[in-house]
Formats: structure tokens, sequence, C-alpha cells
């Protein structure tokens, strides 16, 4: 299996020279990466960037650690967003995006896809996503599905539609209080993944097995040259 490419740069200093897909990758990645061949396939081809948002990885390799989270507060809080486009795949509304950032409610646009099953959505799915973005012509396109049905769809949006992807998975949820991120003290500790453990069992057992399974495959990844 080839190795899994990790970029030197940070996701500050490409987001406004390339139009690519962004991922920000822990230990349950690599265990996607492992054992489903279509994600696996897609996070590695050269439409793709992928940052260290785990503490092992970010070790393993020797980079600053790139948290989705932490980088989506940062850039949509920045005076630069607030003159862009930006288009949101996932359960929030402009309204209440508007309220925490202070972009534009015209420079907002949400499409809210149905819960699927299955990890690909269905043609006629991708079409109405597609056409949303033709019509709205976004500078930025926020994929907040979770892994890795977020990485999946924005490779398939990218091949019939160019633009800059960022798969934040539930960093908008933080971003508007909808969930509770974890407490600095917890993430410093490499413990953010107790965290979600303890506050949000029902829906954090299966990720936090696949991150510790995922630690095996640390082996399958490199820097980029």
């Amino acid at each position: 299996m080839n190795k899994l490419l990790f970029s030197k740069k940070g996701p500050i200093d490409q987001i406004n020279n390339t139009t690519l897909v962004f991922n920000f990758l822990n230990t349950e990645s690599l265990w996607h990466y492992k054992n489903n061949k279509l994600y696996g396939n897609l996070i590695s081809n050269k439409n793709n960037i992928n940052f260290p948002d785990g503490k092992y990885i970010s070790f393993k390799l020797n980079l600053k650690q790139q948290r989705g989270p932490s980088f989506t507060k940062s850039f949509l809080l920045s005076d630069i967003a607030k003159v862009k486009r930006h288009f949101f795949i996932g359960n929030c509304t402009r309204k209440k995006l508007n309220q925490v950032t202070n972009i534009p409610i015209k420079n907002i646009e949400i499409y809210a896809p149905p819960y699927i099953n299955g990890l690909e959505f269905s043609e006629e799915e991708k079409n109405k996503i597609l056409k949303s973005l033709k019509i709205f012509k976004p500078d930025y396109i926020w994929v907040a599905i979770g892994a890795p049905k977020q990485e999946i769809l924005s490779n398939q949006l990218y091949s019939k539609y160019k633009c800059t992807y960022i798969n934040i998975g539930a960093a908008i949820d933080f971003l508007t209080k909808v969930k509770s991120e974890a407490p600095s003290m917890w993430v410093k500790l490499k413990l953010e993944w107790l965290y979600r453990l303890i506050t949000d069992f029902k829906h954090s057992k299966k990720k936090v097995y696949r991150s510790i399974i995922g630690l095996r495959y640390l082996s399958l990844i490199k820097v980029e040259k």
C-alpha cells in the first residue's frame, strides 16, 4: 500500500493559492485509509492536500498539528473571509453562521444533504449540490458531514466542479456551539478522544475504537517532498 502524503505547509499558507481538496486527518482517518479502498484512493490522489489533525500523526511526521476546528474558526473569523463566498454542506443555518462569523448573509449558502446509511450520495443528490454550486459560485466549499463521507463527496464533486473544498467534520458544530469542543487542557494532554467519549458516548465509541486501531497504521504515512 502506498504511503499517504502529508503537506509540509499549513492550510492557511495554501488556501488562497490553490484549488484543491483539504483534508484534516487523524488516526481514525488512517483506519479508513487502510480499510476503505474508495476513501484511500481519493485522499491519496493529487487533488488532495492532507494535514495532520491528530497529535500522533503530527508527532510521527514531526509536523505542526493542524486541527480542523482551530483552522475553521480562525479563518472564518478573519477579515479575508468576510469578502469571500462560502458554501457549506451540512446542517447549519445562514443566520447562525452570520451571527458567529460576521460574514454577510449574501456571502453564505447552505446545502443540507439527507442522511445516508452508505458512504456515497446518490447521483441525484450530487447533481442537486452541483447545481447549487454553479448558481452560487463560491470561493470556498466547507464540507461538514463527517469522515469518510465528506472526503468521498468532496472528491466526487471536485471532479465536476473545481473549487477549494475543506473537509471539517464537526468544526461548524463547535463554532456555532451546537456541540461542545474539548477544552484546551484535554487537547494538550492528548485526551480529546476521552472527552468526546465521556460527553457523547453514543456517537464517539466507534470513532475512538477506529482511532486506537489506526495507531497501527502510522507506518503508512510520510511527509511530501
